[in-house]
């Protein structure tokens, strides 16, 4: 049901198995996916989302490269 909806920009995992934040945060489709907690990310990291939520990456290396010719 998580993954029933038509926007994908983020999510949130809250458990105190490491091996379990893995396992559902691959099967998730989110841009970004916290894990026991919120809205805590590195500004320099790649930022994007799934489905209505965007296209592609912003940020990072990932999200420059669209912007390069080299």
């Amino acid at each position: 049901k998580a993954n029933n909806t038509q926007y994908g920009l983020s999510a949130g995992i809250w458990t105190e198995k490491g091996s379990r934040i893995l396992a559902v945060a691959s099967k998730l489709r989110a841009g970004v996916i916290w894990s026991n907690t919120f809205n805590k990310f590195d500004p320099t990291s790649p930022f994007g989302g799934y489905k209505e939520s965007g296209f592609g990456r912003e940020g990072g290396r990932h999200g420059l490269e669209a912007y390069l010719d080299v």
